[in-house]
């Protein structure tokens, strides 16, 4: 029951990364930033699917319409 007040009445403690800025600490970041941008690009270079293709040019269509006067 001790412990439980102890723990109750407590601060959390946060644990900080070092604030070092070294070169280990852009060595990390730069290998993350590597390997998004390859997913990233494989992502970018997959083709367009044609359902969305159509849908494109649906909107298209609708805009256009809406932006040429109407003939009464």
């Amino acid at each position: 029951m001790e412990d439980r007040d102890n723990r109750e009445g407590a601060q959390p403690q946060h644990e900080t990364a070092p604030a070092s800025g070294g070169p280990t600490d852009l060595g990390s970041s730069s290998a993350i930033g590597k390997r998004l941008k390859a997913y990233y690009d494989d992502v970018a270079s997959e083709p367009i699917p044609d359902r969305f293709l159509s849908l494109l040019d649906a909107l298209d269509a609708v805009e256009s319409a809406a932006k040429t006067p109407k003939e009464d």
